[in-house]
């Protein structure tokens, strides 16, 4: 059975107790009053409530410590043992790619018929095509498929089906248990597949993929992990891709995910070096960078409160209005449908676009928008159909084994 020490996760050696992580954190700020005492009572074991039940897994808190003692890592095992002892809401249940009748799959039942038939191929991994080198499409790419009928995609075989998960939700609601079961089954599919070179799209399924089930779950894939967002740069600031200036005197602000900051500056320079180079003005926010609040979707990770995604959305949504920019640029896809989902819930309207379907853009390429649309799917999903699981008081346990 998998038994995870606090010592895997948390280096309680190394950490002095300056509660430099909870005083620094752009979530709390200052209202952690003893931050240093807090963080001894989180190493003692104890139920924090004000860490416990407010964080929104943003993980700034393991730049800002000065020992890297990974003080994120301590937060996701306590709620581990809290949800081995107590269960989880049945709510839940509806965020985790990998349950029964979960959002996100019933939102890709909606799909278009085309997007569809991008589906069907996608789940086909016995094509040759997606031998060496391919490009994997995670949970919201999967929702999102018609962002990929651009040229920027040519070269790049892409595949993807709903039990391929890389578990990033999981782990950020600290279910370790389940991260055990899906790297055994992600390890079993891999081997038989025959790529060597996983492309992935999104950031977090790229830090998940090449650095968190390594190192916390002992992960052993063979194969090597790029990141989408990083090979397209080099495309652009080649020159290989013509639009330098073709956006000039766009402004535009910047939503840094939550996985950038853990993957170093450059990565969060990147971004900004594609958009000043399509020549936009980008126009930074007053939390950004390593300081940078979280979409929402992290919000649910405390107390799986759905209401809680909102008002992190929100927040979020108001900071990025009040830069004047005309477009909110994301470079993550949980970020793009997270506010997407708050523009219907919020008159703090910004147009949100994803950095590629602005590359394409450059390039002449008009992508369908429908974000919105799947926006709307999702907040039906969550909060209409999601209804009896949001109000229901039971509780489930996830099964440690791969199902």
């Amino acid at each position: 059975m998998y038994e995870p020490s606090l010592e895997d996760f948390f280096c309680v050696e190394r950490c002095d107790l300056c509660g430099d992580c909870l005083s620094g954190c752009p979530e709390f700020g200052d209202d952690i009053v003893d931050a240093s005492g807090t963080i001894e009572r989180l190493i003692d074991g104890q139920y924090v409530r004000e860490v416990l039940e407010r964080c929104s897994s943003c993980m700034s808190c393991n730049i800002i410590c000065p020992y890297e003692c990974n003080p994120y890592g301590l937060i996701l095992y306590r709620w581990h043992e809290r949800s081995r002892e107590k269960g989880l809401p049945l709510r839940a249940s509806l965020v985790m790619p990998l349950e029964p009748g979960n959002a996100w799959h019933r939102v890709m039942e909606g799909l278009t018929g085309r997007e569809k038939l991008l589906l069907d191929k996608w789940a086909d991994l016995a094509r040759e095509d997606i031998k060496g080198r391919a490009l994997f499409a995670g949970c919201n790419l999967q929702i999102m498929p018609y962002l990929t009928e651009s040229a920027i995609f040519e070269g790049f075989p892409i595949y993807g089906r709903p039990d391929l998960c890389c578990g990033e939700v999981y782990y950020r609601m600290g279910s370790f248990d389940k991260i055990d079961s899906v790297v055994t089954h992600l390890e079993q599919i891999y081997r038989e597949l025959g790529i060597n070179e996983v492309v992935a799209y999104c950031q977090a399924c790229f830090n998940m993929l090449k650095n968190i089930l390594p190192r916390y779950f002992d992960a052993d894939f063979p194969f090597d992990v790029s990141y989408f967002g990083d090979l397209l740069a080099e495309r652009i600031l080649s020159g290989e891709l013509q639009v330098a200036g073709k956006l000039k005197g766009l402004k535009v602000t910047v939503q840094d995910p939550c996985h950038s900051k853990l993957l170093g500056k450059e990565f969060q320079d990147r971004p900004r070096r594609v958009l000043e180079h399509l020549g936009c003005e980008v126009k930074e926010m007053a939390h950004t960078r390593e300081m940078s609040l979280c979409c929402g979707l992290g919000h649910g990770a405390a107390r799986f409160n759905p209401m809680d995604m909102a008002r992190g959305i929100v927040r979020r949504l108001r900071e990025a209005r009040a830069t004047g920019a005309e477009y909110l640029v994301v470079y993550c896809n949980s970020c793009d449908l997270l506010f997407s989902v708050g523009t219907q819930l919020t008159p703090f309207i910004i147009p949100v676009y994803h950095l590629n379907e602005l590359v394409a853009k450059a390039l002449g390429q008009e992508l369908p928008r429908r974000n919105l649309n799947r926006a709307r799917s999702m907040t039906k999903e969550l909060f209409v159909k999601g209804a009896p699981k949001l109000l229901s008081r039971k509780r489930f346990w996830l099964e440690r084994r791969y199902s």
